[in-house]
């Protein structure tokens, strides 16, 4: 009988020993575990959010996860089973009602807690916080790929303001080196990628093989700005001749190369690689003043030229955002102004500013509009 005590004893105590472990485990939430639900009729991913996730807000994170079932988040239908978030991505979300209570709720009530986890909270498109970090990214983009601010190919084929005539002591780009088979007008017939032609350079330029020179011609003459110069392209000198006329070969085409256009030494940009430029908030404000080939809705890769230039403290690798007026409202208060793009400078002189648009917020871009700085290089 005494033995019999004893066993059961152990017994007991075995028991409670691996029910306490189970029991913990069958109490513990399985936070990696897949969720699913059958949809009912009447059920919508708002609904789903705010009742496995807490906000309602958060229903982008359950169609993301159901791409492959529903092609428009409006519809969900009955019988359809959706996967939902994991039990982590709940927590990301910050703390549910129930973890509020009890022994949390006077952490809660702390202020720098709660906006600990209000900043916490999931950036989704219906949050408010969302639009300002969006806002501010654009104004200080951070182009991903890139070295350094601007790239050394949109820097060369960038537009640019000189003096009303353009460079002095040009050179000229002259006819091809080899013969055609079929007579062509010049205009019919642009310089080929890699053609040898003939080049005479520009006063005073040493012609030595191996230099390159910036092929280019005139375009419009900006009232009280000065004269817009638009690369063609690059040509590289092969071999030396008499008299400046030189024998060169065409490396680089941003447009058609024609015979006659003008020919100036290559300038190149050198940029501190990973330095890219700073949010400033009232920068500098200015007007479009010319738009390449003037196109109907300029987007991004479309190059403009701005009023403000180097005397101004501009530089390359600053960014504006162009601006379109709002007017006034009923009452004759001044609305403000609209964002339409994002472009960056790309070269800059006295007479002013070449840029690219890099980012299109809506359709409008157009000659005259205003431009603020509102990014800017260290």
């Amino acid at each position: 009988m005494h033995r019999l005590r004893i066993r059961s004893l152990a017994l007991l105590v075995a028991g409670f020993s691996v029910a306490a472990p189970l029991s913990a485990q069958q109490g513990a939430p399985q936070r990696d575990a897949p969720r699913t639900h059958t949809v009912k009729k009447g059920d919508t991913l708002w609904d789903l959010a705010n009742q496995y996730l807490g906000d309602a807000f958060l229903w982008p994170e359950i169609y993301r996860l159901n791409t492959d079932k529903i092609e428009d988040p409006h519809w969900i239908y009955p019988g359809e089973t959706l996967k939902l978030p994991g039990a982590n991505s709940m927590m990301a979300t910050g703390p549910s009602p129930a973890a509020a209570s009890g022994a949390n709720a006077t952490a809660v009530s702390n202020p720098a807690v709660a906006q600990r986890q209000q900043q916490r909270r999931r950036m989704t498109v219906f949050n408010p916080d969302a639009n300002i970090i969006e806002r501010r990214a654009r104004e200080s983009l951070n182009l991903r790929a890139r070295t350094a601010a601007v790239r050394q190919g949109e820097y060369l084929a960038s537009p640019f303001v000189w003096s009303p005539g353009g460079p002095g002591d040009a050179g000229a780009l002259e006819e091809a080196a080899e013969a055609v088979g079929i007579g062509m007008t010049t205009a019919n017939r642009p310089i080929q990628y890699l053609e040898p032609v003939f080049v005479h350079l520009p006063r005073n330029t040493p012609g030595k093989i191996g230099n390159q020179y910036l092929v280019y011609r005139l375009d419009s003459l900006i009232e009280s700005q000065g004269q817009v110069v638009v690369p063609t392209g690059v040509v590289k000198l092969i071999s030396t001749g008499a008299n400046g006329r030189s024998r060169a070969q065409l490396v680089k085409k941003f447009e058609d190369v024609f015979e006659g256009q003008s020919v100036m030494p290559l300038d190149t940009l050198r940029q501190t690689a990973g330095v890219i430029p700073v949010r400033v908030e009232f920068g500098l404000a200015m007007h479009v003043s010319w738009l390449d080939y003037n196109p109907v809705l300029p987007g991004s890769g479309s190059y403009l030229v701005l009023t403000a230039n180097a005397k101004d403290g501009m530089s390359p690798g600053d960014q504006v955002t162009l601006l379109r007026s709002r007017g006034v409202d009923s009452k004759g208060v001044e609305l403000p102004d609209e964002e339409v793009a994002v472009a960056q400078v790309t070269r800059v002189t006295p007479w002013g500013a070449g840029a690219i648009i890099i980012r299109t917020l809506q359709v409008g871009v157009a000659q005259g509009m205003k431009a603020r700085v509102t990014a800017k290089m260290p």
